[in-house]
């Protein structure tokens, strides 16, 4: 399942396992991307506002509820920030909370928030896998 679409793979979670567990998932999905793995949002909003000129696609799989820096927050920054890049953010949940997945479902950098955990199944069903 070769992809190289994106020239960046973010995966942002303060969950230690989860996130073990979501970037061994996705290094099958994406065996020639690197993938970055943030537990702190706060580090991942740096290094996403600070790329070079050179990215040109990027992807994120943002954990919703996370301490200092939620994934809404991370993302209305980033958006104030102007980025140069087109992001595609897909966000991670256990909420069940409508009004909270509602909000950040229309955030224009997110294409859908999916329920953790994130599976394989999950992934296949998404658009940005290559065939």
């Amino acid at each position: 399942m070769a992809n190289t679409k994106f020239d960046r793979i973010f995966v942002v979670d303060d969950d230690t396992i989860i996130h073990t567990i979501q970037k061994l998932l996705l290094q099958e999905f994406f065996p020639e991307n690197f993938l970055e793995r943030y537990d702190d949002s706060t580090r991942a909003l740096d290094i996403l506002i600070s790329m070079d000129e050179v990215v040109k696609e990027v992807l994120v799989f943002l954990d919703l509820n996370m301490p200092i820096l939620s994934g809404p927050q991370l993302l209305d920054k980033l958006q104030q920030a102007g980025i140069h890049y087109n992001i595609t953010v897909y966000v991670l949940t256990f909420s069940n909370n409508p009004a909270e997945i509602e909000n950040v479902s229309s955030h224009p950098y997110v294409r859908k928030v999916i329920r953790k955990p994130l599976t394989r199944e999950k992934l296949a069903e998404l658009d940005i896998i290559n065939p």
